[in-house]
């Protein structure tokens, strides 16, 4: 393995640990842990979840993606948050999938419909209301929403990246701080996180996946309403979260993005994921429930 992607892993999972085992459960949730969606004993496809205590009747399914660069981090980065989102009425799966370089986008995409197969699969046992599903990620795992949103609405790309499509429909996609433009000459400002991508992922070369992986191209009229936030205080992506609003704007296309921003303290990257307590945090995160909530409604 390249031995800066080891140092990666190893200082994120040391710096998160603290807070991992400071706070097991701090919304009193009902917790599944390390359940397995694909029967092959590997760690990577492995999901958690978190409910609402006594809940009997069919409820609401949120299925989360983790962060870290595509290439770090574990599903426990993002229970705090997913037990968060539970205590709001839904039942949240926070899943694993396989980190580069050893898998790919495709990877992460068909490990994803492996999931939600899983969850359809498990609907009666868990209570699950299936018309009522909702996809979220941060940083990264936002991104693999944000393109998830594109394949499963009108297939776009899913040859490109080898995707099935879901046995269920998606009724809402949400992202914090997300990924989301590789193209250096789009986004000029954003050059660590695009060589993040292209030199540690190894696709210095591949025009063609760039593209494919970047907002816009993969953004069309026929891309589903979503719903993102980020801060201006985010020092890794945020002009990469406002340039997806500012190129969504500008062609009209349909959804909520929200800024968040505090005297008290800076929201950096992920505030919302990794410090749910925050005020700021709460009501981003109540944000994006009332936008679920909204699109329960729709038809």
């Amino acid at each position: 393995m390249n031995p800066i992607i080891r140092i990666i892993r190893w200082a994120q999972s040391r710096a998160n640990a603290p807070r991992i085992a400071a706070n097991p459960n701090p919304y009193g949730v009902h917790i599944r842990a390390d359940l397995p969606y694909l029967d092959d004993g590997n760690p990577d496809h492995r999901l958690d979840v978190y409910s609402p205590l006594d809940s009997k009747a069919p409820l609401p399914v949120i299925v989360e993606l983790h962060g870290g660069g595509y290439l770090s981090c574990f599903k426990e980065i993002n229970a705090q948050h997913g037990q968060y989102l539970a205590s709001k009425g839904f039942h949240v799966v926070n899943m694993n999938y396989t980190l580069c370089p050893e898998g790919s986008l495709s990877t992460i995409l068909n490990e994803l419909v492996d999931a939600l197969t899983w969850v359809k699969a498990h609907g009666a046992e868990y209570s699950f209301d299936l018309s009522r599903l909702f996809l979220t990620g941060d940083s990264a795992g936002g991104h693999i929403v944000l393109l998830a949103a594109a394949i499963f609405t009108s297939g776009k790309f899913a040859d490109f990246f080898g995707t099935r499509q879901p046995p269920v429909k998606i009724a809402g996609y949400a992202a914090s701080c997300p990924e989301g433009s590789f193209d250096l000459k789009l986004l000029p400002k954003n050059l660590p996180s695009h060589m993040l991508w292209l030199i540690l992922h190894r696709y210095t070369f591949d025009k063609a996946l760039v593209q494919h992986s970047s907002y816009e191209y993969y953004m069309d009229e026929n891309y589903p309403r979503i719903w993102y936030c980020s801060s201006p205080t985010d020092s890794l992506l945020y002009t990469h979260t406002r340039g997806m609003h500012e190129f969504m704007e500008a062609r009209g296309f349909p959804h909520i993005y929200r800024e968040y921003a505090s005297r008290e303290r800076k929201l950096d990257h992920v505030f919302n994921v990794l410090f749910p307590d925050y005020p700021e945090s709460r009501q981003a995160n109540d944000d994006m429930v009332a936008f679920f909530n909204e699109c329960s409604d729709r038809p």
